[in-house]
């Protein structure tokens, strides 16, 4: 990708979402909270606040709901702020147990709560950190919500959504021709016990898991009812980097200043994938606006071999915490 990153357009006028429900988790700040106030102004009906810190959740909520433009746009929003922490899967269970005690419908869902940890951290699980928080709890979320996504489809006639907050970077993963892909090792363990990695390269861990996933799940799920995507923004101009040690952060604030999008724009493109976009990109990571091809070491053999890995160990760990769905067997993407 170049330095300086390319013009984004703005998003094309007359997006209504009214009567729709969205979930946005990570929405107290950055990206996350841009995404929040971008669907507000385009009439989204219940806005749904997935956010570890309550009582901040709750002082966005009444922040949003007093800016001029969402009074202006849509006076009747609602707002709930629900708890959900995705460091562990059990806050992941409970938000989703309340959220559909509350709601019947679901047309939106952002999966845009991230981490990047200075130092390798375990979160409750066993699992290191990023992955829990960028990758595992993102995939038990949008399987315990599928049926609501699918009924929400069955309702309107036109499928729902789910995007994830993705990253280009996931080509600096440690996978790639790696020790970590040697044959008969689990990928998931491997990244859980390996150490002395970067702080960045651990995150691109994270992301390739994410890339990887939703390629395989278009071959077993397709997009009649929920399609499912990602994106990359760029370099966003958010507070992500505060928890570099000093030595990095001064330098990458620097390039910061010079490069990085600002949130509004990062929102552009978070909404593009999620509500302008069609069902081809399902699956698929889109970079800026686009539909981007998957990295070559993806498509080579030793990617294709671990990417099947990643989609069977995450599989089966989610099996024992939420019904899965009847997956296409002949992974062409196609309902039974």
């Amino acid at each position: 990708m170049p330095f300086f990153l390319p013009p984004v357009p703005a998003l094309p006028p007359g997006i209504d979402r009214s009567g729709k429900t969205a979930i946005v988790t990570g929405a107290t700040q950055g990206i996350g909270l841009e995404i929040s106030r971008q669907l507000l102004t385009c009439k989204v009906s219940n806005l749904v606040l997935a956010v570890r810190n309550l009582p901040k959740g709750e002082a966005v909520r009444q922040a949003l709901l007093s800016e001029p433009a969402v009074k202006t746009a849509n006076p009747n929003a609602t707002i709930q702020v629900l708890k959900l922490d995705a460091e562990n899967y059990e806050s992941v269970q409970h938000f989703v147990s309340v959220f559909k005690a509350e709601f019947h419908d679901l047309h939106l869902l952002f999966a845009n709560a991230g981490i990047g940890t200075a130092a390798k951290e375990l979160a409750s699980s066993g699992h290191e950190k990023n992955i829990q928080v960028n990758y595992l709890s993102n995939v038990l979320l949008t399987l315990a919500l599928l049926p609501t996504l699918e009924t929400t489809a069955t309702k309107t006639g036109e499928p729902t959504r789910v995007t994830w907050t993705g990253s280009r970077g996931h080509k600096q993963s440690s996978l790639a021709g790696k020790p970590s892909s040697k044959k008969g090792e689990q990928v998931l363990k491997h990244l859980d016990t390996a150490d002395a990695l970067p702080m960045f390269t651990r995150y691109a861990d994270s992301k390739l898991l994410c890339v990887l996933f939703q390629l395989e799940l278009a071959r077993h799920y397709g997009p009649d009812k929920v399609i499912v995507n990602s994106f990359c923004p760029g370099m966003v101009d958010t507070g992500m980097t505060d928890v570099l040690p000093i030595y990095l952060r001064v330098p990458v604030n620097a390039v910061k200043a010079i490069r990085a999008r600002s949130p509004k724009k990062a929102a552009w493109i978070a909404l593009n994938a999620a509500v302008v976009a069609g069902a081809e990109t399902h699956g698929r990571l889109l970079g800026d606006m686009a539909v981007e091809e998957p990295w070559e070491w993806i498509k080579s053999e030793e990617g294709q071999r671990v990417q099947k890995m990643v989609w069977n160990e995450t599989i089966g760990e989610m099996a024992g915490m939420v019904d899965l769905p009847v997956w296409d067997i002949n992974g062409d993407g196609m309902p039974q």
